[in-house]
């Protein structure tokens, strides 16, 4: 369990885990889910976390309180059976209509957009830092999820989501990758190439994710990718029929709360968990 600590003031007293991927879409949201839900049944106090998020449309989620967050983030709240809260998901952004929506400590603010990159980046890091500390001291474990591809080197010096905040709270990370996207080995050994070294200590395993078929069929492509690599490969997750109202976004944040009501959310949450632990060596975060 020690692999997993975080120490000193800035992440405050919670262990954790990151899970970054390749790309936007390659299932870091419901592999966070299927995380944060495998934790909670073993009675760890868990929460999930995702410092940006990014959208288009109308899927938010007003919580209890009024505040603004992503209806990823509220799917993930419910994996660990907590409420969801703004600090959750700090910085949020909507593209809708050709215009943008900036959500920060869960309430519109779009003056943020207006600021120097420089000043913004420091603003929202700011947000971002709080909202962590809160949680992290409130829970046992934070599941990190990152934003798009965690290696965007023009972004480095703005970067608010991914690999910033890992290094700063010192988090091990999980990366994940998709078949479906096609050149799942040129994605993830690309992505750890392109990670500074100290970065790249900090992945502890590899996730391949949407595998058509049978995974024992891809135990050759793991070894490709444990061995060219040197980062464990936690499993393959096949492709899941089963999911239906974790992949839908909704038309608007009344059908979000609707859906948050319903038991077969729920149902479908503990159905998606068994699927993943099935394929996924999950109990190395409890080593």
């Amino acid at each position: 369990m020690g692999a997993l600590r975080t120490g000193g003031s800035v992440s405050g007293t919670a262990r954790n885990v990151a899970v970054l991927g390749t790309a936007s879409g390659v299932g870091k949201t419901l592999t966070t889910v299927a995380i944060c839900r495998w934790l909670r049944q073993r009675g760890v106090d868990v929460a999930p976390f995702k410092a940006m998020s990014m959208q288009d449309g109308d899927s938010f989620y007003r919580t209890e309180t009024g505040s603004v967050i992503h209806h990823h983030q509220v799917y993930q709240a419910s994996g660990a059976k907590l409420p969801p809260e703004a600090t959750m998901n700090p910085v949020a952004v909507w593209r809708h209509a050709g215009q943008v929506m900036t959500v920060v400590n869960g309430r519109r603010d779009d003056r943020v957009l207006s600021l120097a990159p420089r000043r913004r980046t420091a603003v929202l890091r700011e947000a971002i830092m709080d909202s962590y500390r809160d949680l992290s001291r409130r829970h046992e474990f934070i599941v990190i999820e990152g934003c798009g591809s965690p290696v965007e080197l023009n972004l480095r010096r703005r970067d608010v989501s991914n690999l910033w905040l890992t290094n700063l709270i010192k988090a091990p990370c999980l990366l994940v990758g998709s078949v479906t996207h096609t050149g799942v080995f040129a994605a993830m050994i690309g992505t750890l190439s392109l990670m500074r070294p100290f970065e790249r200590a900090r992945v502890i395993g590899l996730v391949v994710n949407r595998y058509m078929g049978d995974p024992r069929d891809f135990i050759s492509g793991m070894q490709i990718l444990e061995s060219r690599s040197g980062v464990p490969c936690w499993g393959t997750i096949p492709d899941y029929a089963g999911l239906g109202q974790l992949e839908r976004t909704p038309d608007d944040p009344e059908q979000t709360r609707k859906l948050l009501e319903t038991p077969e959310l729920d149902e479908e949450i503990d159905r998606w968990t068994e699927h993943v632990a099935k394929h996924l060596s999950l109990e190395r975060l409890l080593r």
